[in-house]
């Protein structure tokens, strides 16, 4: 799968440009920076590493937007505490974190080749997510306390890596939802469209990174593209957004679209895991599934991996649909659609 490096220029704006955007922002409401400054500090220990964020930040904010304040901590007994706060008018969402957690997270990004096979699970998937967005705020966000090391590492993640690894993301994502769109499209047509939507919503994030536009948030989408002057993205993303009408001649052109724009996945597999809330019971010829024990699917199959593992169920080139017999289970939301590159033991 080929992805297209990002323009590492206009993907971390200048601090001059940052600060002119939060000025603006504050001005409009009577503020000053100390005011958001001050909130950095919520009696959790002294901020290491206090960083503005968010659409405002970002250049797609507007007068209903709020603020984004990432504070990194040194305090070993906390994980992340958020506190809105409306001290001075203004809602100012301020998310603290233990700082050496975010600081190994974030390194975890840049640490291995991804996605692997032993590493693709549901949790995995959804943590790298998280980190990213994380990492986003930080690498794009202007920092009003900084005090060393933190500085220099705040610093370090304004490189082409981090830019990489957002484009990686997103293109390996549309694959991921187009193939979800491939297997829905006979069985439940309209929630192949929701996710055939989904996939050409990523697509075009993948396409927006790649220009330099990497703000995480999917629902900007428009406004990166408009930022770019992408007319032809921004056609198609109006055309994803129509209501799906006739999802089944709908939906093979929103998937051509995926194609076109996320390129070849190469190795990409699919794998398949057991959904959260799984539950298994083996009877003499078959499998019942359910999920949360609120709905159930019968299988064919005595064979299946028992319940609360990350055993992968099935796999196959991306593509290749899954045998008859598991079908059904993707269709019912029982298990877990993840892509991967394999690993040569996993090949083995």
């Amino acid at each position: 799968m080929e992805t297209t490096s990002a323009s590492t220029t206009a993907a971390f704006p200048e601090t001059v440009v940052l600060e002119r955007r939060l000025d603006a922002f504050l001005k409009q409401r009577g503020l000053h920076r100390d005011a958001v400054r001050q909130e950095a500090d919520q009696g959790m220990g002294s901020p290491a590493l206090a960083v503005v964020g968010g659409s405002v930040i970002a250049g797609f904010g507007n007068h209903r937007s709020d603020l984004d304040l990432l504070v990194l901590v040194e305090n070993d007994r906390l994980t992340r505490f958020p506190i809105q706060s409306h001290e001075h008018g203004t809602l100012i969402d301020v998310n603290i974190r233990r700082a050496s957690s975010v600081r190994d997270t974030t390194e975890a990004l840049n640490a291995a080749p991804w996605p692997r096979f032993a590493t693709v699970t549901e949790d995995a998937w959804n943590h790298r997510r998280r980190a990213l967005y994380t990492a986003n705020r930080l690498a794009l966000g202007l920092p009003l306390l900084a005090s060393p090391p933190w500085d220099a590492w705040h610093a370090g993640l304004r490189r082409p890596w981090y830019a990489e690894a957002v484009v990686r993301w997103w293109t390996v994502e549309a694959h991921r939802l187009a193939q979800a769109a491939r297997w829905l499209l006979d069985a439940r047509p309209m929630a192949a469209a929701v996710r055939a939507r989904e996939a050409v919503v990523a697509a075009l994030n993948a396409r927006a990174a790649a220009g330099g536009e990497l703000y995480f948030t999917a629902k900007w989408v428009g406004e990166k593209l408009k930022a770019l002057g992408d007319t032809e993205g921004l056609a198609v993303l109006r055309a994803a957004l129509e209501p799906p009408l006739a999802p089944p001649e709908q939906v093979p052109l929103r998937l051509a679209d995926v194609d076109r724009l996320a390129g070849d996945p190469g190795s990409l597999h699919a794998v398949l895991r057991w959904s959260t809330g799984v539950g298994t019971a083996v009877l003499e010829d078959r499998t019942v599934v359910d999920r949360w024990q609120l709905r159930a699917v019968e299988s064919a199959r005595t064979d299946l991996p028992p319940e609360g593992g990350d055993a992968v169920i099935w796999s196959g080139p991306l593509g290749a649909p899954p045998p008859d017999d598991l079908l059904p289970l993707f269709v019912h939301d029982m298990v877990w659609l993840g892509v991967a590159h394999p690993d040569p033991e996993a090949a083995a």
